[in-house]
């Protein structure tokens, strides 16, 4: 399977609800996850407890969509641009615009980068 075959099933896991399923099947156990801000999460179970925290706050999705897909095969990147706009439990929303640059190592994702235009 193609990396951009596997970055297309990765987002449409997460847009059906399997946020935890997909990181179980796409991500390395010792990922490393740079956030827009810089800030980083290392480790599967450390990323995992972040996932997990987070749907727990969500309270409604109001619209999403994946905008663009690419990779390099050879290099084994996957680039994915898309929004989602959510309204957290607290009451505040929040639409997301980002960019998820990934790194694979072999079936799995071992580092992932986020960029948002406002960092």
């Amino acid at each position: 399977m193609s990396y951009l075959s596997k970055a297309a099933e990765l987002f449409q896991m997460i847009e059906n609800g399997k946020m935890l399923e997909a990181l179980d099947r796409f991500y390395h156990p010792d990922l490393h996850v740079i956030r827009a801000d810089g800030k980083t999460r290392d480790g599967i179970d450390l990323n995992r407890k972040y996932e997990k925290e987070f749907l727990s706050n969500l309270q409604e999705i109001y619209g999403g969509e994946v905008k663009a897909i690419t990779s390099d095969e050879k290099r084994g990147i996957t680039m994915v641009e898309y929004w989602v706009n959510i309204k957290f439990k607290d009451g505040t929303r929040k639409k997301y615009e980002e960019v998820a640059v990934q790194y694979w190592e072999g079936d799995k994702i071992k580092i992932e980068r986020f960029y948002d235009g406002k960092s």
